[in-house]
């Protein structure tokens, strides 16, 4: 079954805020020391890079985590412009589609 555009299931990173981001880095971290000496290295390899990511991100200042783009959510103007602009016409439901049916 094929996904569609903008799936969960993506490869799109999941995001966080900061807060969550140091959640996970203290999680990760206890995870880290209390795992057992025989666990495969590549999982303690895998642990390490992460906890080392987000150590790195979290230095960044606040500011830079949330890139701003042109989107609905306010984070900038919309690409369409004021309601109404489409193709049906002025108002919010459409008033100027033409005489209406009776």
């Amino acid at each position: 079954m094929r996904a569609f555009e903008g799936q969960h299931s993506d490869n799109v990173a999941i995001k966080r805020t900061r807060e969550q981001k140091q959640a996970q880095l203290a999680q990760l971290k206890d995870q880290l020391a209390s795992l057992k000496s025989h666990a495969a290295p590549a999982i303690r390899e895998a642990m390490v890079k992460r906890i080392r990511d987000l150590e790195e991100e979290l230095r960044k200042p606040a500011s830079a985590d949330r890139p701003r783009g042109n989107g609905p959510r306010g984070d900038g103007p919309r690409a369409d412009g004021p309601r109404g602009g489409g193709p049906r016409g002025g108002g919010p439901r459409g008033e100027s589609r033409g005489p209406r049916r009776g």
